[in-house]
């Protein structure tokens, strides 16, 4: 299975005082101008904003975690930390906690 969707890193943007999730490499500001790819334009609450934006990071880390629980016994303690510490990252994300 493999994401069909915006590839990359998303990000929260405020808009002047609309709440919008964007493609975060995909942001330039000029003199009056801003320009990005919008994931989602309306958002009604920040904590619905930090969810929407992890949504990428949550989804690597349950895929590394599925992969690491369907190899069983062939799994190191390094990937196994390491399938931890992106999810720990991936729920900070998630709640507001991280960036």
């Amino acid at each position: 299975m493999e994401f069909k969707g915006t590839k990359g890193e998303w990000g929260i943007m405020m808009d002047d005082d609309e709440i919008k999730i964007i493609q975060s490499s995909s942001f330039e500001n000029g003199a009056g101008w801003r320009s990005y790819v919008a994931i989602c334009n309306e958002v009604q609450c920040s904590e619905d904003a930090h969810l929407i934006a992890a949504s990428p990071d949550l989804l690597e880390a349950l895929q590394l975690a599925e992969k690491a629980m369907a190899e069983g016994r062939n799994v190191t303690y390094p990937e196994w930390y390491g399938v931890i510490n992106k999810a720990r990252a991936a729920i900070s994300k998630a709640l507001g906690e991280a960036w």
